[in-house]
């Protein structure tokens, strides 16, 4: 194999950008990707709308943008406060973001999470018995709307200690809206351009109302617990609480960035793996019966706790295939900052960066079967000695998810509490395709009936 020269560019496509790439970017962006990758390897140079870009699907790139020379690979987050996050995590960078990084980071610390064990268990067995009646009917379930009820309900119960889906009707309506907005179907060639020339007023026009509704939201959340703070642990009190490395404290605004960005961030990717889990259970019966196998076993019927929750090996192995074969965060974009090299091409600066979560869970040098979905992979006898860089459902580096710990726990407790209580069975006329808009996920949703669990034996 010829080592290229570090004055040589890499692989590109040799095709025009507009018909094949501009066109194929706004119906299927992922797609390109992957075939981009197939046709050309592991580093493979393409023109965007972003400019000249580098798609890195080597785990060894991976490690070297996101953790090794990160501070050389700056995020695609904008220089002013985003309309709907504001300065918070997921739209800051620079010391302003690393203030707030130690300032939110502890309320997912392990041990604070552990006591959020039962509080969730109990949220979705509250969630379940809404759902029971289900299943005396036959009559199907879009799995992806449910879900995300579940999902704002017990991040609501985190972070306020409050089921805001069932308290709050308009924060509940504004998410959902700002889901579609941010989530929905994905646009058209000609959406596209209306978006870019600014001809979508009436969307526009809705979007920003529904962030003003949040805003106000926000605030009386804040403001009623500055009134009567209640003794609660939560996610808000952490945060009320929280100091700088000065002694200050976080403002109204930043407490309502920080806010929005946990709901926005946890929300809908969180909904659309768990409904990807669902599909995959129902789809595989040797999976559902060594789950449910084992939550019999370990739990006997009994509330999960903390402790419970440790024991449940496959349950949670379950979880991390889906967040490895469906990645809700498909892609991470990186910028340049200076001239750089990577596998002996050289990077000139400004130069954009992608790294691809789902195909970098899909690399047949680092997995087994990679299209296959195999729960026992993750199992804890399975999974040493595999390139750490190649499974990144949260990012890595110094800009990881915040909550990753966090999203595995709630995953985990909720397929736990559902597959005791309930079988699911898909719809077989209705077409489940996968669709990459800002989360990897179902175009159609997901249609299931409902059933109840059948006896442990």
């Amino acid at each position: 194999m010829t080592t290229p020269s570090k004055s040589a560019l890499p692989p590109r496509p040799r095709r025009s950008w507009l018909p094949t790439f501009g066109i194929g970017q706004v119906r299927d962006p992922l797609l390109q990707l992957v075939q981009r990758q197939k046709e050309h390897g592991d580093i493979v140079c393409f023109p965007t709308h972003h400019g000249p870009t580098w798609l890195l699907s080597h785990p060894d790139h991976a490690q070297y943008v996101l953790a090794d020379k990160a501070s050389n690979f700056l995020s695609m987050v904008g220089d002013g406060p985003d309309p709907l996050l504001g300065r918070g995590l997921f739209a800051n960078k620079g010391d302003f973001w690393l203030r707030q990084r130690r300032m939110v980071q502890p309320s997912f610390h392990r041990p604070r999470l552990a006591r959020m064990v039962e509080g969730m268990a109990r949220d979705s067995e509250r969630f379940a018995e809404r759902w029971a009646p289900h299943a005396a009917t036959s009559a199907p379930l879009e799995l992806l709307g449910q879900m995300r009820g579940l999902v704002i309900s017990l991040l609501g119960n985190s972070i306020f200690s409050e089921d805001v889906h069932a308290n709050r009707a308009s924060l509940r309506e504004g998410m959902d809206h700002l889901a579609t907005v941010f989530h929905g179907p994905g646009e058209s060639l000609l959406d596209a351009v209306k978006r870019r020339f600014g001809l979508d007023g009436a969307r526009t026009k809705r979007f920003f109302g529904a962030i003003e509704q949040l805003n106000t939201d926000m605030y009386r959340l804040i403001a009623e617990r500055r009134e009567s703070p209640g003794g609660k642990d939560d996610i808000l009190t952490m945060l009320l609480e929280a100091r700088d490395t000065q002694g200050v404290a976080m403002t109204d605004t930043e407490l309502r960035d920080e806010l929005v960005s946990l709901l926005i961030g946890g929300y809908e990717s969180t909904a659309v793996v768990l409904t990807w889990m669902m599909y995959e259970v129902a789809r595989r019966p040797e999976v559902e019966q060594r789950a449910r196998g084992e939550l019999a076993t370990v739990l006997g019927g009994r509330p999960l706790t903390a402790e419970g929750l440790q024991s449940l090996h496959y349950t949670r192995a379950l979880v991390e295939e889906a967040l490895r074969f469906h990645p809700p965060a498909w892609n991470f974009m990186r910028r340049a900052l200076n001239t750089d090299e990577i596998g002996g091409y050289t990077l000139a600066p400004d130069t954009k960066v992608l790294i691809s979560p789902y195909i970098l869970h899909r690399h047949p040098g680092f997995w087994t079967d990679p299209e296959q979905f195999l729960p026992e992979r993750f199992l804890p006898d399975q999974r040493e000695g595999r390139h750490r860089f190649a499974y990144l459902p949260f990012g890595a580096g110094q800009r990881q998810c915040v909550g990753n710990a966090y999203t595995v726990m709630l995953l985990t407790i909720a397929i736990a509490t559902l597959l005791q209580r309930f079988q699911w069975r898909l719809v077989p006329a209705h077409p489940v395709v996968a669709m990459a808009a800002t989360t990897r996920r179902p175009r159609h949703g997901v249609l299931a009936t409902l059933h109840s669990a059948p006896q442990a034996a």
